[in-house]
């Protein structure tokens, strides 16, 4: 069993998608607060600046180490209906919409940070599983995922 380490946590969180850890994580390797060796229980000890803090923000807002390169859009295909896909930009979902739809709705909501930890029983495989592991499975994007139904209810929008 490989020894836990401060870079394998950062390996682990860009993979899960950690975005606030990695870039934590990677800021004190750069500034040298952290070696890669160090026990991860050192993370807690990096004696951060405000300035830092927002550079960490900065630094996850332009997606530096390209943890969110795939985003989750959908689109409406009727009217309580949704049409998932996983790709680069909207546009790239878009042209995979034509393909399957035959037509090109111009309306795309990106919601993968919302969904990510939403479980979906996948067609393909009969299995439940969540979007972020899903995402991570697909070789090839843009990447038709399926249809949804949203239901009104009393405690808002289910999926």
């Amino acid at each position: 069993m490989p020894k836990v380490s401060v870079y394998n946590l950062l390996l682990e969180m860009i993979k899960h998608e950690e975005n606030f850890g990695a870039y934590w994580i990677y800021l004190a390797l750069k500034k040298g607060y952290l070696q890669k060796e160090d026990d991860p229980k050192r993370i807690y000890d990096v004696p951060f600046t405000e300035e830092e803090i927002a550079e960490i923000k900065a630094m996850n807002e332009r997606d530096v180490l390209g943890i969110n390169r795939i985003k989750l859009y959908a689109t409406s295909i009727s009217d309580a209906k949704y049409a998932l896909y996983f790709a680069r930009t909207p546009y790239d979902a878009q042209m995979l919409h034509s393909n399957i739809y035959g037509s090109k709705p111009t309306k795309w909501h990106s919601i993968y940070n919302q969904h990510k930890y939403t479980s979906i029983l996948h067609n393909e495989t009969n299995e439940e599983i969540y979007l972020f592991m899903l995402k991570e499975r697909i070789k090839e994007f843009p990447y038709y995922i399926g249809e949804v139904v949203v239901e009104n209810s009393a405690s808002g929008v289910t999926v």
